[in-house]
């Protein structure tokens, strides 16, 4: 059950503040905005007040809007999309994936804030010694700290990996500070040939590292355009076949979010922020039904001077919602193959 809510919150989380930010800028823009739904189908309560209605309805995997003036037939519809000026268009269409990047990088900054476990590299201390290493064959345990390596004193982690890895001598002498005691150990390096390196089977000890809400905001700034050039970088990739085309539907996406709650609030914010820059980034695509399609539209009548037929846009949304729920079924296919195996 709590499952079901973290999956819930999560799709809410990613569509909701999508629609939310639609209905902001509608309202902003004067448009007439006649449905703000929480959730899809039919519906379970609405209220309207002024000339929106307001709903919740049975499927609460999305949401919608609905602006007056989009649709064939409603081009002359006083407060309209339609009646507006350009640019007021083109920020409402913008403004969805606006609300999920700033949406993202608000649970980014949380992450920050609480705070989250990282490497401690500002001292030697060992955090965990790696079963069958040459460390355990000499009986390194969690909590040694290396102060020498062959009587020359190390203070950092990443002095120490240098240090092992250049010397050249086949057996290293640690001196190490176990708890009140001193202890010199010696150990053999081993060559891992993937890390191209020379290795002992040690890693560091963690800490908890968090910022103030000032800088945490700033990181997740950061975060978000970080994780926006990764995607773009992933999708050029499988453009050109450096990497396997992947891709995962809302049953797959489901099955990570179940794995990710087990984890953590830190593991689920950082999932639920990741997939929000994925949604804000993918309906910027220049796809019908997407808002990039819908954005390409408004680009052309900038050019030309005048806009393409309401009914004929609409045909070429039909026709690519078509494409993407098609595109959906394939995609949940592959989410419920890889489920079975």
């Amino acid at each position: 059950m709590l499952t079901l809510v973290f999956i819930v919150a999560t799709f809410l989380i990613l569509i909701f503040p999508h629609e939310f930010g639609h209905f902001l800028s509608a309202k902003a823009s004067g448009m007439k905005v006649e449905k703000l739904s929480i959730g899809f189908g039919p519906k379970i309560w609405g209220k309207k007040i002024g000339d929106t209605e307001y709903l919740i309805s049975v499927f609460p995997l999305g949401g919608y809007t609905k602006i007056a003036g989009m649709e064939p037939g409603e081009k002359h519809v006083k407060n309209g999309f339609s009646s507006k000026s350009l640019w007021k268009r083109i920020v409402v269409i913008l403004s969805g994936s606006g609300m999920n990047y700033l949406t993202s990088a608000f649970l980014f900054s949380l992450i920050f804030i609480i705070g989250f476990e990282t490497y401690n590299l500002e001292t030697t201390v060992v955090g965990e010694v790696i079963t069958g290493s040459p460390a355990a064959s000499v009986g390194l345990k969690p909590g040694d700290k290396i102060l020498e390596i062959n009587g020359k004193k190390v203070t950092k982690w990443e002095q120490m990996a240098i240090f092992i890895n250049k010397e050249r001598e086949e057996t290293l002498t640690l001196r190490i500070k176990r708890g009140e005691n001193i202890l010199t150990v010696p150990v053999k390096p081993k060559f891992n040939s993937e890390l191209n390196r020379r290795l002992i089977g040690i890693s560091p000890s963690t800490i908890i590292t968090r910022y103030d809400p000032l800088t945490s905001f700033s990181k997740g700034i950061e975060r978000v355009v970080f994780v926006t050039r990764l995607i773009i970088s992933s999708l050029g990739n499988m453009i050109v076949g450096r990497l396997p085309a992947k891709f995962t539907g809302p049953i797959g996406i489901a099955g990570y979010i179940s794995q990710t709650a087990k984890m953590g609030i830190v593991p689920f914010l950082s999932l639920a922020a990741l997939l929000g820059v994925n949604l804000g980034l993918l309906n910027l695509f220049p796809i019908p039904a997407l808002d990039g399609g819908r954005l390409v539209f408004l680009l052309i009548e900038g050019i030309r001077g005048k806009p393409i037929q309401i009914e004929k846009e609409a045909l070429v949304h039909y026709i690519g919602f078509i494409i993407l729920i098609t595109l959906m079924l394939l995609v949940t296919y592959q989410d419920i193959l890889r489920m079975v195996k």
